[in-house]
């Protein structure tokens, strides 16, 4: 009886064992493809160089349809245009419905620009919603959906109340005050120590730059700011447009230059770019292979917290193919004339119940470094080392035995019957097979 016992547990021992060394295998064997993704935009023919452009055009003057469209059109190029609902049918050298809606059908973007170009940070709370809410309204009841949200006077960004009111119908809004948008808002050392694109520190105050806080550089201002002439205002221009080559490369964008213009080819200098410099300056983009952009292609990643360009690659990430973790442990096949040998380290403590109900036999191992077992047959040495394993529960061996096991940390893996008269599993392969039959005479 005894024997028969210590038998018993010897082969549920090497069970256990064969088990281990099966999966250890498995893991040793298997490729692991690990690839983490920075943003989720598709590809497109957009994303062909590192040199983009947006181009806004605030407050819907009438020469930005007799005038700029013609050029953009020759040009080939599409921008965003942010309406001040009320001058539309009702203002003097400003379009109206019919032109503004020519622009959107031909595939320019349409965004709003409040109600009758107020400022906002000087208005109520009811005002901001009508001021906010109701443009974007105004423009959907003529079939637009304006998207994005343009602050009137660069006034309103930094003021928490109007941020959260522009963030219930806007996904986007843009301020001014800097020749380039970073996408990842990190590039703004003087003002700024953020890491990402969030609206709020974890203190609850806003973030310098953020989704309703894009950065634009304004045309007709930095005349106004600096009394550059025509010449020298487009030297302005070119340098503005080409100073994200310090940080777009092979074809990843991380700033972009939003250029914003007012009046072009009206009368007059004060905020007016004169309709030869701006046929000029867009030539310039044309000749140089800029992408000119809207503000509808500007998108943002909720999980990275940064800003993305919808059509262009994703940075390049390196795909690593590995097994973490795990030492390749060459196994030597199983024979009958074999001397089976196998080391397994840093296992937990395996409480085992009895191996019969006929039989109390319990066994614990722990901290072992070596535990010599009695060979299984007069022609195999079989020798074993368990230490510090952790719990994974098993099925018991048979249904006259209530032997489990616990083992963790271990993905699942789908395992094949060793027969079809038997609940053992197994997950690798012919190795593994030949070391049940020997064991277990099948």
């Amino acid at each position: 009886m005894t024997s028969n016992r210590n038998l018993d547990f010897i082969r549920v021992d090497i069970f256990v064992l064969v088990i281990l060394i099966g999966f250890l295998l498995f893991l040793a064997t298997e490729q692991f493809d690990f690839q983490d993704e920075l943003h989720a935009q598709p590809s497109s023919e957009k994303g062909t160089n590192d040199k983009v452009v947006i181009l806004n055009f605030d407050d819907n003057r009438i020469s930005q349809f007799t005038q700029v469209k013609p050029v953009l059109d020759k040009y080939g190029f599409k921008a965003t245009f942010y309406v001040v609902c009320k001058y539309l049918d009702n203002k003097k050298g400003y379009m109206n419905w019919t032109e503004l809606e020519t622009l959107y059908k031909e595939g320019h973007d349409i965004g709003s620009h409040t109600m009758n170009h107020a400022n906002l940070s000087d208005s109520s709370k009811k005002s901001l919603e009508y001021q906010i809410g109701q443009s974007k309204e105004c423009l959907q009841e003529h079939g637009i959906n304006a998207t994005s949200f343009a602050y009137p006077f660069d006034e309103g960004s930094d003021n928490r109340t109007v941020v959260n009111i522009v963030s219930k119908y806007y996904e986007l809004a843009r301020t001014a005050s800097s020749p380039l948008n970073f996408l990842q808002c990190d590039g703004w050392k003087d003002k700024s120590h953020q890491a990402d694109c969030r609206t709020y520190t974890k203190n609850g105050k806003l973030t310098y730059a953020n989704k309703y806080s894009i950065r634009g550089w304004s045309h007709d201002l930095s005349r106004r700011e600096n009394s550059y002439d025509d010449p020298a205002l487009y030297d302005r221009f070119i340098q503005v447009v080409n100073s994200q080559s310090n940080y777009n490369k092979n074809g990843t964008i991380k700033a972009i230059p939003i250029i914003i213009y007012h009046k072009a080819g009206d009368q007059g200098t004060d905020y007016n770019t004169d309709l030869d410099l701006f046929n000029k300056e867009m030539k310039y983009l044309h000749n140089g292979n800029f992408t000119v952009l809207t503000m509808a292609d500007l998108a943002y990643n909720v999980k990275s917290n940064y800003f993305f360009v919808k059509g262009f690659p994703p940075e390049t990430m390196t795909v690593v193919k590995s097994t973490p973790n795990f030492t390749e442990i060459p196994l030597r096949p199983v024979s009958t004339r074999s001397n089976v040998t196998e080391s397994m380290a840093n296992f937990t403590e395996i409480p085992l119940k009895p191996v019969s109900t006929r039989s109390n036999v319990t066994e614990s191992m722990a901290n072992f470094t070596e535990i010599p077992l009695k060979p299984v047959s007069t022609r195999s040495n079989v020798t074993e080392s368990m230490a510090n394993f952790t719990e994974v529960p098993l099925r018991p061996v048979s249904t006259t035995s209530n032997v489990t096991e616990s083992m963790a940390n271990f993905t699942e893996v789908p395992l094949r019957p060793v027969s079809t008269t038997s609940n053992v599993t197994e997950s690798m392969a012919n190795p593994i097979m030949d070391a049940f039959k020997i064991l277990f005479g099948q």
